[in-house]
């Protein structure tokens, strides 16, 4: 057990409670996937439009870094589902640490979100795996391969979750550009906005449900 800002918190033996600044932490664990630059990246990118009143929605949440820094930065209400138990433990003990009651954290499989999507959602954020099952070693293989959840299902459910004119915010890697772009056209979310990240291996893209034709392209810092 562990106090932060007055509120205790049980760590693993595994597990330390990051500084994110400002006195807000995340739980990270040597044993899991960490979070990485494109994450934080994706984050401020969504923050750019995302308001205090707005509902958002983190498809393969992981410990939580997108959904926690946007309701940081922003106080939007946020729900994120992982399908890895431990991830998902570690995002609720780290909304418990930063005393965020407006996120919350489900362990569930994001093609199996039918009961979430009643009300419809402004914004659905995602750093989902980059690739194909079996196309590369990782250690950490459930992160960052489609050993479960492909990118069509990542499109499909946010399609499912948003409302007409809601924003699908989404960070992957660029060699999929186009399997991505097709995969948002084909299920209603237009892609407005691309910024291939600096380095080139990586790219975010805004795409809105019944949105308009017609994308701005610029190149991030990254």
């Amino acid at each position: 057990m562990v106090e932060f800002n007055g509120r205790n918190v049980a760590l693993c033996v595994d597990e330390k409670a990051e500084p994110l600044g400002d006195g807000y932490y995340i739980i990270q664990s040597k044993s899991c996937y960490r979070f990485g630059a494109d994450a934080v990246a994706l984050a401020h990118f969504a923050s750019e439009k995302i308001g205090c009143g707005d509902k958002v929605f983190e498809l393969c949440s992981g410990c939580g870094i997108i959904g926690i820094m946007l309701a940081i930065e922003r106080g939007c209400a946020v729900i994120g589902a992982e399908i890895d138990e431990k991830l998902c433990d570690m995002s609720v003990r780290s909304c418990e640490l930063n005393g965020l009651d407006r996120v919350e954290f489900i362990n569930a499989d994001i093609r199996e979100l039918n009961s979430l999507c009643r009300d419809g959602y402004d914004f659905v954020v995602c750093n989902p795996p980059y690739f194909k099952a079996g196309s590369k070693a990782g250690a950490f293989p459930q992160a960052d391969m489609e050993s479960t959840v492909t990118a069509a299902d990542v499109v499909d459910a946010a399609g499912r979750l948003l409302k007409q004119h809601g924003t699908l915010y989404l960070v992957h890697t660029s060699s999929r550009l186009d399997e991505i772009l097709c995969l948002c056209r084909d299920g209603g979310l237009m892609p407005k906005e691309l910024v291939i990240n600096g380095n080139g291996k990586t790219f975010m893209l805004r795409a809105v449900r019944g949105g308009k034709p017609g994308m701005t392209v610029r190149v991030g810092t990254k």
